[in-house]
C-alpha cells in the first residue's frame, strides 16, 4: 500500500469517526492540514468508495468472516459420537551426554 493510499484511508477514517461527510474536499483538507501531499485522484477515489460503502460498517466487520471453520469442525466431532480423547505424545528429552570435553575449556 502506498503512502498516498494510506494517508487517504486515515483521512477517510477521521471523517467517518467525526461524523463528517467523506468527500474529496474533506479528505484533501485533512491531508493538507497534516502536511501530506498525494496525487489529486486519491481523495476522489476514496470519496466515491464512501458513497457506496459505510466506512464505519467496514471497520466494525473486520473480524466477522473468519471463525466459522473451527466451529463447524467442533460441531462435526460432537455429532460423530462425542469428543475423542486426545492422545498425548510423550516426548522423551535426550539427556546431555558428557562427551569428555567442554565448550569453555
Amino acid at each position: 500500500m502506498s503512502n498516498s493510499e494510506l494517508a487517504c484511508v486515515y483521512a477517510a477514517l477521521i471523517c467517518a469517526d467525526d461524523g463528517v461527510e467523506i468527500s474529496a474536499d474533506n479528505i484533501t483538507t485533512i491531508l493538507k492540514a497534516a502536511g501530506v501531499e498525494v496525487e489529486s485522484y486519491w481523495p476522489s477515489l476514496f470519496a466515491k468508495l464512501a458513497e457506496k460503502k459505510d466506512i464505519m460498517e467496514l471497520v466494525t466487520a473486520v473480524g466477522a468472516g473468519g471463525g466459522g471453520g473451527a466451529v463447524a469442525a467442533a460441531g462435526g466431532a460432537a455429532a460423530a459420537g462425542g469428543a475423542a480423547p486426545a492422545e498425548e505424545e510423550k516426548v522423551e528429552e535426550e539427556e546431555d551426554e558428557d562427551m569428555g570435553f567442554s565448550l569453555f575449556d
